[in-house]
């Protein structure tokens, strides 16, 4: 069996994003938003990076033949995804229990109204991604707050708080986010565990957001179901590759059920809806995937990583009134601007004005965030150097002026 040759990616090649629609490129968009246009896009969680070599040929040879038809579902793919959480993480989870869905935040907006009540407490732990808050109050849920503590340099969950609110019968479900976005932490087994001890003693119900596990440096991601028995029977995992793979434009996301009452729940709904078609192109990219990926992401995470060092001790040698909060996975990293004495708005147009970054001001994530910024780094390497430089540029001149 002749052996497969291994990919090479060039990272710093620098592709033009602007004549394909990209979100993050828009500068209407930005506009709106930060009251410039010319800016460092680091606002919206995707990367700068071509996909695999792999998963392009796959999508061109279907889109070669030509007919885009109606197709039956794929039979290898829930395969792909269970062998591959299988050796990466050690997650053995059950084929048949995978759920396909058009996207992670429809996949959580499903389990929120299958699984509570109109006026149930739904549990967030912030700063966390905006959307949780949106998707809680568009469904008429109530959103119960249990923030995360900094205790040196590292956030932390605040186990008696959970306690506390989990213990209100009238809160049903939880949504841990892991890694947790934005702050870039990899919950340790021993939080996990903890967590679920008081979700399933309370009676409350886990959805795990997981869509960043992929890609982690110190700490490796850990799924919720794999902690126990227990933990599996009590929660609904939403795992993706567009992450991981950069496939946010095309790929689905998946939601993984081991309780047979509550995936069958979950089916029913997704199929009275009519929410369980394929799509010809997402089928064929995720396959690759998942079945020839690996090469690629590895080098991804190497050289974000490689990112990230680059970020880190240009902080601490250059600005260091600027901390960076470790982060144990995602491409996107947390930093601390408290030490500039700016609050929230000033921050916001200092970010964006000063500095040329359109990046997330930490108070989107609730007000847990508050002088805090998420910045993007899955980009060519010399635009983290010169968006350094300019942000090196502004706060000197902001120190400067005080």
């Amino acid at each position: 069996m002749p052996h497969k040759k291994k990919e090479i990616i060039n990272f710093d090649a620098e592709v033009d994003r602007t004549g394909v629609q990209a979100l993050k490129f828009d500068g209407k968009m930005m506009e709106s938003i930060f009251q410039e246009k010319d800016l460092w896009p680091s606002w919206v969680a995707d990367m700068d990076f071509k996909a695999s070599r792999h998963i392009q040929d796959a999508l061109t040879r279907r889109v070669e033949h030509g007919i885009y038809g109606y197709e039956s579902g794929s039979e290898a793919l829930p395969r792909a995804v269970s062998a591959w959480y299988g050796k990466r993480h050690s997650w053995l989870l059950n084929s048949d229990h995978i759920i396909f869905s058009p996207r992670t935040l429809a996949s959580i907006a499903v389990l929120i109204t299958l699984f509570s009540e109109k006026g149930d407490g739904v549990i967030v732990q912030p700063p966390v991604f905006y959307d949780f808050k949106m998707i809680i109050s568009a469904n008429s849920r109530r959103l119960v707050k249990n923030p995360l503590k900094i205790e040196h340099g590292i956030y932390q969950m605040d186990f008696d708080h959970l306690e506390s609110v989990a213990s209100d019968p009238k809160t049903r479900l939880l949504i841990l986010c892991n890694p947790h976005n934005p702050i870039s932490r990899v919950w340790p087994k021993q939080d996990l565990s903890k967590l679920s001890e008081i979700c399933v003693a309370n009676n409350v119900y886990v959805i795990a957001d997981e869509i960043h596990g992929d890609i982690t440096y110190q700490r490796n991601y850990i799924p919720l179901a794999s902690i126990s028995n227990e933990s599996s029977q009590n929660c609904a995992t939403c795992i993706s590759p567009i992450k991981s793979f950069n496939l946010a434009g095309v790929a689905n996301s998946m939601i993984v059920i081991d309780d047979e009452e509550k995936r069958s729940l979950c089916k029913g709904w997704f199929s009275r809806f009519e929410v369980n078609k394929n799509n010809v192109f997402t089928t064929k990219a995720m396959l690759s995937a998942y079945t020839n990926g690996e090469s690629w992401l590895d080098q991804v995470i190497e050289y974000l990583d490689e990112n990230i060092d680059i970020f880190r001790k240009f902080l601490q040698q250059k600005i260091p009134t600027v901390k960076l909060l470790e982060p144990e996975g995602t491409y996107l990293l947390w930093l601390d601007f408290r030490d500039l004495g700016l609050d929230v708005k000033q921050l916001e147009a200092f970010l964006a004005h000063q500095a040329g970054i359109a990046s997330n001001p930490g108070h989107w994530f609730g007000r847990e965030g508050s002088g805090f910024a998420r910045i993007n780094v899955a980009c060519p390497r010399r635009v983290i150097v010169e968006a350094l430089e300019k942000l090196e540029t502004a706060v000197s001149r902001l120190v400067g002026s005080e």
